[in-house]
């Protein structure tokens, strides 16, 4: 609203600036045209004797009379013969002591009055008699008017297009402060409900008025959109504190639980050593459940922050045999086997500890939730630019209602096996914000009875190196096995 007062008050006032200017330059080309006119007819009144003598005389009676009121016109008319001089009655001859040479113009102060000179130079006289020597003389002729009169016309209507701006203005100004008040009025609507909002309260419900402003729509939407995800965040925010901490209480509970029922009682070394292993066991399995959550908070940290790691050229089927190997002891423990379909090598940048922690928690889920003497697969293949790693199954599937959360945090498609499979909800999570870090994608396929399918796509980063062909000195995918074990 300031910037619009502001705006309006320059307009007025470039308005009376530019309507006084011109006003100004017309009003002095009208005054010179007449002090032009005044000069020449002052001219025209000189005029030869008739008495043959060829002697120049001035008809003073029919001089022009001046307009001014207060202050009276100044002339003098000379023959550059130097034999002719004529001027007005009472003529001071300082007047025209400082002006300059070769002026046509010439603006000066005289007893207070500003004054306005025109200088003619070689004027023919309009009279003719015989006997004029030649050359005929020429005259010069100086013009003097007061000039007051323009500079108050000029003041006066700077006065009269100020005051005239001023009266267009400020009705329209008033119009436009009302308007913008008008047209501001769900806005500030809309923030008192954003205000309103909080984690006790996350109604926002803007009105239809509000939400037909074309302006507010964009503003509306990105609104509910923030608050959903907020919410979003917040809810999920106060499960994986809930369910992390049902998780460490089970954890300790059950080593307190060992712990009591090995004081309970005097027990031999063979009872002793049994309660310790199963506590050591225990604390390996709460150790393991802390460092998936640290990891989990650390990966969604560095998307969150942006982070730029330091990335190498990783061999993408090089880091899925290596998830092969870390799950094979899991896998034949369950009698059931794993098959890698990675032949060809895909290099991208990224950090081969992130990609075989992706893959091994992708195997791990489909080898605990699958049947004895089946068989996991996982697959690669090229699609345009992107990788597509594949991890398949035959277990028992999981409803279609469970699939758009099985990448939650602490979520279970069967909470009755956590215990018996060692789960914890984290692995699936783990692998997705890994996945979306790198900017990729994971999605779950599934039918109960027949398996499931979760497939990662991953943008390839490479430099220039076909997929399928191998670098120049690059090891192969079995020699990095090797070496890494």
């Amino acid at each position: 609203m300031a910037t619009v007062v502001i705006s309006h008050i320059a307009l007025a006032a470039c308005l009376a600036v530019v309507g006084t200017f011109y006003a100004r330059h017309y009003l002095r080309m009208a005054f010179d045209i007449s002090l032009d006119a005044r000069a020449r007819s002052v001219g025209a009144l000189v005029y030869y004797s008739d008495d043959g003598k060829a002697t120049l005389l001035f008809g003073a009676s029919k001089a022009p009379r001046s307009e001014h009121i207060r202050h009276f016109d100044f002339f003098v008319v000379r023959s550059d013969h130097g034999n002719f001089e004529a001027h007005t009655e009472g003529y001071d001859p300082s007047i025209f002591n400082n002006m300059p040479r070769d002026a046509v113009y010439w603006d000066f102060t005289y007893q207070t009055e500003r004054y306005r000179a025109i200088v003619l130079h070689d004027l023919s006289i309009l009279d003719t008699e015989p006997g004029v020597p030649e050359p005929p003389p020429k005259l010069t002729v100086i013009y003097a008017m007061p000039s007051e009169d323009v500079s108050e016309r000029v003041e006066l209507l700077a006065a009269s297009i100020a005051g005239i701006s001023l009266l267009l203005v400020i009705p329209t100004l008033v119009l436009t402060l009302w308007s913008i008040r008008r047209s501001v009025a769900p806005l500030h609507q809309l923030a008192t409900q954003a205000a309103a909002v909080s984690v006790k309260n996350w109604a926002f419900n803007p009105s239809d008025g509000e939400r037909s402003v074309a302006e507010l729509q964009p503003l509306v939407s990105a609104l509910e959109t923030l608050l959903a995800g907020l919410q979003r965040a917040f809810t999920r925010q106060r499960e994986f504190l809930g369910d992390a901490t049902h998780e460490l209480k089970t954890s300790c509970a059950i080593i307190k639980s060992t712990l009591q029922s090995l004081l309970n009682r005097p027990r031999s070394v063979e009872e002793y050593r049994h309660g310790l292993i199963d506590m050591s066991e225990d604390s390996d399995r709460l150790e393991d459940l802390l460092d998936r959550m640290l990891r989990l908070a650390r990966v969604e940290q560095w998307a969150a922050d942006g982070v730029q790691r330091q990335m190498e050229l990783t061999d993408v089927a090089s880091t899925c045999e290596m998830a092969v190997a870390r799950i094979g002891k899991l896998a034949a423990k369950h009698n059931i086997a794993v098959e890698c379909n990675c032949k060809d090598i895909t290099e991208m940048l990224a950090d081969p500890a992130d990609l075989e922690l992706v893959w091994t928690n992708l195997l791990e889920n489909a080898v605990k939730y699958s049947e004895p003497h089946s068989t996991v697969t996982i697959e690669l293949r090229h699609e345009d630019a992107n990788a597509i790693v594949a991890v398949s199954d035959t277990g028992c599937g999981i409803p279609e209602s469970e699939l758009p959360h099985i990448f939650e945090r602490f979520r279970r498609g069967d909470p009755s096996r956590s215990r018996a499979t060692g789960g914890y909800g984290l692995g699936l999570a783990i692998a997705k914000s890994i996945v979306e870090a790198y900017g990729g994608s994971i999605h779950a396929s599934s039918k109960v009875g027949h398996g499931t399918c979760i497939s990662v796509r991953l943008p390839l980063r490479h430099s220039g190196i076909s997929p399928g062909q191998p670098s120049t000195g690059q090891a192969t995918a079995q020699d990095t096995i090797e070496s890494r074990r």
